[in-house]
């Protein structure tokens, strides 16, 4: 997969993500040395400047093949590029890493940016031009995280977010040992990640997302312990009959795993444009 890094939170996000050997990361930034794969922008005055001024990237990305995951945070000015650069890329199937900041911290005019940008990207997904946005709030990786020094504090969030993404993403490509998934609902495009305490039976998601449709759990079990618990199918299936509804799809995934700890990871779906 192609992992494509927009602005200064994308670009941190794309090089933490070419830690895993299965992604190609790619970096478009104003400054800074973000490696061999880095195309350099002229830096524009606004969030209008960056989406009039013209902007060539399909010889940058002309080796690039296969699926495309385009991150971005929402509150950085050279968003505005974000429409042009995707209009350029529309070949690949593409899905976005939408980071929402802290809204209250913004100003005037970034929290304007910031929901256009916000808005039109759901929007193009829900039309099935984008195979999914994936909404992340920082705050709300805080929270799971506990508490986060400043000095590191994107560090720790941004490995977070790709630790969780990257699970899920091995797990939906992997051969589970019992399973009740299927393909996505085709209308539920805008979506989100999290974790479930097993112990707890707590959902820790990364964005409170409205209205989902369809959850999906991915079990990751130790190996010995899926051998030997004769009690753990029905632990897991009633644990996910606790959260299956009339309006929500429900389904899991169970795989064995070398980690000695158990990790479920979730993914909500939702048709409806988050406000």
């Amino acid at each position: 997969m192609n992992i494509i890094g927009l602005g200064d939170c994308g670009c941190r996000i794309a090089k933490e993500f070419s830690k895993y050997p299965q992604y190609t990361s790619w970096c478009i930034n104003t400054d800074g040395e973000w490696g061999e794969n880095f195309l350099k922008i002229k830096k524009q005055k606004s969030h209008e400047d960056y989406e009039k001024k013209p902007l060539r990237v399909k010889k940058f990305f002309s080796g690039m093949k296969g699926d495309v995951l385009f991150v971005l945070g929402g509150s950085g000015t050279i968003s505005g590029a974000s429409l042009r650069i995707l209009e350029q890329i529309k070949k690949n199937r593409i899905s976005i890493l939408y980071i929402k900041p802290d809204i209250e911290l913004l100003s005037g005019v970034k929290k304007l940016q910031e929901r256009v940008v916000y808005n039109v990207l759901q929007e193009y997904a829900r039309s099935a031009v984008f195979e999914r946005m994936y909404i992340v709030e920082n705050t709300s990786v805080e929270d799971i995280a506990g508490e986060v020094p400043i000095i590191g504090y994107n560090d720790l969030i941004n490995s977070i977010i790709v630790s969780n993404f990257h699970m899920i993403n091995v797990f939906q490509n992997s051969k589970p040992v019992v399973s009740t998934s299927s393909d996505p609902i085709g209308h539920a495009r805008i979506s989100t990640i999290g974790m479930l305490d097993m112990k707890e039976k707590k959902e820790n998601m990364f964005f409170s997302l409205d209205i989902p449709i369809e959850k999906c759990y991915y079990y990751g079990i130790n190996e010995e312990k899926l051998r030997s618990d004769g009690k753990l199918l029905r632990n897991i299936t009633d644990q996910v009959k606790e959260k299956t509804s009339d309006k929500v799809k429900v389904s899991y995934a169970i795989h064995s795993t070398s980690y000695k700890e158990d990790y479920v990871y979730v993914v909500f779906h939702s048709s409806k444009i988050q406000k």
